[in-house]
């Protein structure tokens, strides 16, 4: 058996394409490392069409020359018409070919995209275990997928959508993922997230966040829990990057790295001990980083923390549930300036409920702030949010629905209407609030008088055209 497992294009088809930087599809590193470790006589691979920016002609070739009998792609929400469009390759090669989807867009709405003819399979939430049960099943061609934990499929004209899957309970038990199979030398760290030139690559500590924000996907697929590796299982990999990839940068993806301060603790002075040099970046929230952890942290390696400001206005943070408030933004921000470390902050315009006021409002608390770097997002009610239910319930969303429209960081119209903006008011004022922030003369000097090598150029020329792009 042939299993492939691919990221679908976007940015080359998109009209996004360098926004930001390209980062390894962690997911399905742990989906082909896991069925190696559980499967080894099944041959096993990756196709990232993201990370080698391929055309569809190519891919086409490469699936004619692979044949997979197992086609697993990831699906993203703004990916989703590329990702029928892969299926749809797969299947006119050759219709046999099982294709499998799987990530936060299936596992929010599974029937819908069942519905599409080339779609055999959708998983549901986390996907290790369930991915693996579906191909032993299919292997020996025992079609028992009712039993399947966390598993969706058609029967002829029926959609069949089983019990959810228990979350893993001990992350240690999957192995590193497969980044031998990987692209590794076309991924680069965004701007906002890069700390030295040379090598960079990311990876997870953790999954999930207990926390209830209305617009954040993590709990689709994590639900509201957080779960740690161990230490010794996180730093072993560190230093298999360092040593085998020669990676010096890292950016922890995990929903909230400071979930448990003492961990934290832990983590770096283990790092130190096994004196891996490497600088990285993770995500915070505000209220839960102190002076003394971020002095630890900073002398680990930690350049750059990630917070999610969202909003300058009380009540509209309260909107969206963020069960936080502006004072622990000033003083998370403060904390981790004092310890050296750069403040790297996301802000969201548009959420339902805002005025122009309020946005102004955001945007002068971002100034106020004065992260490094600052990003800006017009509210995108992702599938299985409790935004998406609002947009819906409220008819902020016309049908049909376009998800290209679900990208993050784009100027295409957002995808909802919602009352006190039009589209090109939202897209006007994200604009305007990147000019406004980055085009103050002190932060350009600022800017210039860190420039220390050629890295820092390059970084810098990256940043700008991120720049014209989302601002002009």
């Amino acid at each position: 058996m042939k299993i492939l497992f691919i990221n679908p294009p976007f940015s080359k088809y998109s009209g996004v394409e360098g926004h930001g930087g390209k980062t390894a599809p962690l997911n399905l590193g742990y989906l082909a490392s896991y069925i190696r470790q559980q499967k080894p006589k099944i041959e096993v691979d990756i196709l990232d069409c993201e990370g080698l920016s391929l055309s569809y002609d190519q891919i086409k070739e490469y699936l004619n020359k692979s044949g997979p009998d197992i086609a697993a792609i990831t699906m993203a929400t703004p990916a989703y018409n590329h990702v029928i469009s892969v299926a749809n390759v797969i299947k006119s090669l050759n219709k046999k070919t099982i294709v499998v989807v799987g990530g936060p867009h299936p596992t929010a709405l599974p029937e819908d995209v069942l519905k599409k003819e080339n779609i055999d399979f959708a998983v549901i939430g986390e996907g290790e275990i369930t991915f693996l049960e579906l191909v032993e099943s299919l292997e020996k061609n025992e079609k028992i997928f009712q039993q399947i934990k966390g598993l969706a499929f058609k029967n002829k004209s029926e959609i069949i959508i089983n019990q959810p899957r228990e979350l893993i309970k001990n992350l240690d038990i999957l192995p590193f993922p497969a980044k031998d199979l990987l692209p590794l030398h076309k991924y680069y760290l965004p701007p906002t997230k890069r700390n030295v030139s040379g090598a960079s690559t990311n990876m997870v500590t953790s999954r999930g966040c207990p926390f209830r924000c209305t617009f954040c996907m993590a709990k689709t697929i994590w639900k509201r829990v957080t779960r740690l590796r161990s230490i010794k299982n996180v730093i072993d990999e560190i230093e298999e990057c360092a040593k085998k990839y020669n990676h010096r940068d890292f950016t922890f993806n995990d929903e909230f790295f400071t979930a448990n301060r003492k961990r934290v603790i832990e983590f770096c002075q283990e790092l130190k001990r096994r004196k891996l040099n490497i600088k990285w970046f993770c995500q915070a929230r505000c209220g839960t980083v102190d002076e003394e952890m971020l002095k630890i942290m900073k002398s680990a390696g930690c350049e750059k923390i990630g917070f999610g400001f969202e909003s300058g206005d009380e009540r509209v943070l309260k909107l969206m549930q963020k069960d936080n408030n502006l004072a622990n933004a000033r003083e998370s921000a403060k904390l981790c300036k004092k310890a050296g470390i750069e403040v790297v902050g996301a802000f969201i315009l548009g959420y339902p409920g805002e005025t122009k006021e309020t946005v102004k409002k955001t945007i002068k608390f971002a100034k106020e702030l004065d992260p490094a770097t600052a990003a800006f997002f017009i509210a995108i009610p992702f599938p299985g949010t409790e935004l998406f239910k609002l947009a819906t319930e409220n008819n902020y969303l016309k049908k049909p629905i376009d998800w290209e429209t679900f990208t993050p960081v784009s100027n295409i119209l957002p995808p909802m209407q919602i009352p006190n903006f039009t589209k090109k008011e939202l897209v006007k004022l994200k604009k305007y609030a990147y000019r406004s922030f980055y085009l103050r003369p002190g932060y350009i000097l600022k800017k210039l008088s860190e420039i220390r090598n050629f890295g820092d150029i390059k970084s810098l020329l990256r940043g700008l055209n991120i720049f014209k792009k989302i601002s002009i």
